[in-house]
Order: C-alpha cells, then sequence, then structure tokens
C-alpha cells in the first residue's frame, strides 16, 4: 500500500467519525476496555508508584481514585464535537518521507504514468 492509500484511508475512517456520533455499543466497548487498562495497569506496586509520581506530578494525586469515572462519563456527542475540532482539514498537514530509493521508485511511476498520458 502506499503511502497515499494509506493517507486517504486515515482521512475516511476520520469523515466517519466526524459525520455522525459511534453507537451506544461501540462506546460501551470503548470504556469497557478503557477500565481495564486502569485496572490492571495498577496490578503491580511498581506501576501503582508510577501512576501515583505521575498524578502527583500533575498536581493531584487523588486524580488516580477520579479518573475511570471521568472516562465513564464521556457520551458520544462529546466524541462527534472532540473530532470535529480536533480532525478539522484546517488543522492538519501531511508528509510522505520516503528513503531516496523509494522516492526514486515513486517518481519514475509518475514519469510513466505521465508519458502514457501524452499517446
Amino acid at each position: 500500500m502506499s503511502l497515499e492509500d494509506a493517507d486517504a484511508a486515515v482521512v475516511e475512517q476520520l469523515e466517519l467519525l466526524m459525520a455522525a456520533p459511534i453507537t451506544e455499543e461501540e462506546l460501551t466497548k470503548i470504556k469497557n476496555k478503557t477500565e481495564s487498562a486502569i485496572v490492571f495497569e495498577d496490578m503491580s506496586v511498581m506501576n501503582r508508584a508510577n501512576s501515583l509520581a505521575i498524578y502527583e506530578l500533575l498536581g493531584d494525586v487523588n486524580m488516580m481514585n477520579t479518573e475511570l469515572g471521568k472516562y465513564q462519563a464521556v457520551t458520544a456527542e462529546e466524541i462527534l464535537e472532540a473530532s470535529r475540532q480536533l480532525f478539522d482539514v484546517k488543522n492538519s498537514n501531511t508528509m510522505y518521507y520516503r528513503s531516496e530509493k523509494r522516492a526514486r521508485m515513486v517518481q519514475k511511476r509518475v514519469c510513466l504514468t505521465e508519458r502514457s498520458h501524452h499517446l
């Protein structure tokens, strides 16, 4: 798959996300996965200590106790509104990084395509 095709596929998915709210089923699934990640993340003492340190750095160690509730309170409409703000095409730039070999291959393909259109 080319970078351009991959970019077009990402744009297509973002447009779907901005077009309508996700279903309640999708939202529930996401919330369940988030809850699992949060609960299992702090199973070890080391991870719990790390989480406490991060929340302390953020200025409120109690956030460790309230984080899950904040995720559970998110609505499909809030996700839709946020996606429309974040993924607006005016906020986007795309740059393709290619190795020199790949860039030459793409350039040759473009030249061949241009020649075939002129014939």
